[in-house]
């Protein structure tokens, strides 16, 4: 799958394309996930927010270890830096 979206992705800029999804289809997921990712968001601790995130990724419990699990807090870290630098 990675090989193919990566071929789409030289022959496109447009993200649907790239994905092989029609427009009606990308558009109803990404407000499904930004819907689901904006709850992870407003959790607000940033240890239990990186795993909901990770599980939310489709991470295994038994498949998160302490490298993923401080990786998950620093991207909580920065977005959530980055939406108050916004307001």
């Amino acid at each position: 799958m990675i090989n193919e979206v990566l071929e789409r992705a030289k022959k496109s800029k447009v993200i649907y394309e790239i994905l092989g999804l029609s427009k009606e289809e990308y558009d109803r997921l990404f407000r499904q996930y930004l819907e689901e990712f904006n709850g992870i968001i407003r959790t607000g601790r940033f240890v239990e927010a990186s795993i909901k995130l990770l599980k939310w990724l489709g991470f295994d419990e038994s498949e998160i270890d302490l490298d993923k699990l401080i990786k998950g807090v620093i991207v909580m870290k920065v977005l959530v830096r980055d939406k108050r630098r916004k307001k």
